[in-house]
């Protein structure tokens, strides 16, 4: 059966509102945010990735491709789609996979679509046909993967499907590795809609009036997931109707205190006089999961325990690393801060002493050395700004008003953002910059505006557009002179 607009079943509980963005629903646009929200959180995927989503024609595929549409120019994705005919439903599977190539043609979509033998893999490895299917799914995957190119796979697997997972792991009987269910990402495979629920989708779907096609086999009880579902979720969920969201906090727990353990890391760190020091070069060599669990053990070497630190304090640590400077106090007025390749802790109150005000003048295009500040700035035209090891921009410079000038914050400095002239001590405040260094951070400006903070913000009106002629490149970077 294809199911599209009009003809899904009531929605009972949804609250729909009339704000909108991009003309849908919000409860639409809570969807597209959460999903992008669970991308940049695990770091899932990173500008330029090619992407080939899984994609059977249900509505948990077609929402995720939906999404990363949606998002494809933000986040300078190509994708593509791979449908595995498993060759078990005889006519409905046929249907699926016209229903998968017609969704593929009409939004200019390359798709691959794959048949196998299922029933013969099951008969030769002796396997459930539930898991035949799944092992002949990952490994044509893998396959459509490496001749496309593919740096991720996308899986629609949903907080439903965790749930079920884990219910029929404990049932089994299982070890801690099976009660943390599927990871975010494992290897290739990622999965973006882990914390979304099936009700979430539907109701997506629904305001968008986009079909999809159901399997027959997911009301089959004589599968032991569809009984899970079907028959003990029902049930739990009158115990607990947040059910769901218990085991993906359970799942997401038992993961961060497995990841160190499994990678056996050795810390880096040192100790004196009660500050403890970590460099930043070992922390970034890690990513989501893995180094929040890395800065777990590192805080509570640090400290001594680790009572009253929470996922919120280990992200908001995770988040001054990532960003390589920062201040923040964590509860028991310990501090935690960045400075000069270093994660530092330390019980200690240690105050900053007032910054001066500066200011330079440099000449851009052009190469500039302010040993003063401990900076370099250049810029070219005609070329995209990259730095391994600094910060870069490009803007239309028939936007600016030479000549430029590079200098430290002032009280009432405002600058384009979000449509409008935005305080900067806002903007610091929404990044987690600690006061007493935002005086340290070089601003670059012209003669009416500030043009760009470094790792920050870069002034809208200066943006690069269609039109732009002349396109100017800036690199700063740390000068050691």
């Amino acid at each position: 059966m294809v199911r599209a607009s009009g003809s899904y079943p009531e929605c009972r509980g949804s609250n729909p509102c009339t704000a909108t963005r991009k003309g849908f629903e919000c409860s639409v646009s809570r969807l597209e945010d959460k999903v992008l929200d669970c991308v940049r959180k695990y770091s899932l995927l990173s500008p330029g990735d090619r992407i080939l989503i899984a994609f059977s024609g249900g509505p948990d595929s077609v929402a995720l491709t939906e999404i990363f549409l949606h998002f494809k120019e933000e986040l300078l994705l190509e994708i593509a789609l791979f449908h595995l005919n498993h060759g078990l439903r005889g006519g409905e599977a046929e249907r699926d996979e016209k229903f998968c190539r017609d969704f593929a043609q009409a939004r200019k979509l390359p798709i691959f679509v794959e048949r196998r033998d299922v029933r013969a893999l099951q008969r030769e490895e002796k396997l459930s046909l539930e898991e035949a299917a799944r092992k002949a799914r990952y490994l044509a995957l893998r396959e459509g993967a490496q001749r496309w190119g593919a740096s991720r796979v996308a899986l629609g697997h949903t907080l439903d499907d965790q749930a079920e997972t884990i219910l029929m792991n404990l049932i089994r009987g299982t070890g801690l590795r099976g009660l943390s269910g599927m990871r975010m990402q494992s290897d290739i495979f990622i999965r973006p809609l882990l914390t979304s629920s099936k009700r979430e989708i539907l109701e997506f779907l629904q305001e968008k009036g986009v079909p999809f096609v159901e399997d027959s086999s997911n009301r089959d009880v004589s599968f032991f997931r569809n009984q899970i579902r079907l028959v003990l979720m029902p049930l739990l969920e009158e115990l607990n109707p947040r059910f769901k969201e218990a085991l993906l906090r359970l799942s997401l727990n038992l993961q961060e205190e497995m990841v160190l353990s499994e990678a056996g890391v050795d810390l880096p760190w040192e100790m004196e006089k009660e500050i403890a020091r970590i460099p930043l070069d070992f922390l970034l060599f890690f990513s989501g999961e893995k180094r929040l669990s890395v800065l777990r053990d590192f805080l509570r070497r640090a400290r001594g325990n680790l009572w009253d630190i929470g996922r919120v304090h280990l992200k908001a640590v995770d988040h001054l690393v990532e960003k390589k400077r920062g201040e923040m106090v964590l509860p028991g007025k310990f501090q935690v801060w960045v400075e000069e390749g270093w994660l530092y802790a330390s019980p200690l109150y240690l105050p900053l002493a007032k910054t001066p005000r500066w200011e330079f003048s440099i000449a851009l295009p052009g190469q500039n050395v302010l040993q003063e500040i401990g900076f370099s700035i250049e810029g070219d035209f005609g070329k995209e700004a990259k730095a391994k090891d600094g910060w870069c921009v490009t803007f239309d410079f028939d936007r600016s008003v030479p000549p430029f000038v590079v200098r430290n914050f002032r009280e009432g400095d405002r600058i384009w953002k979000d449509g409008k002239a935005k305080k900067v001590k806002e903007i610091f405040a929404e990044c987690g910059l600690a006061w007493e260094w935002r005086e340290r951070v070089p601003f670059l400006c012209d003669q009416e505006k500030i043009i760009w903070i470094p790792g920050v913000v870069l002034d809208e009106r200066v943006r690069v557009q269609e039109n732009s002629k002349r396109i100017l490149g800036v690199i700063v970077k740390k000068h050691k002179g």
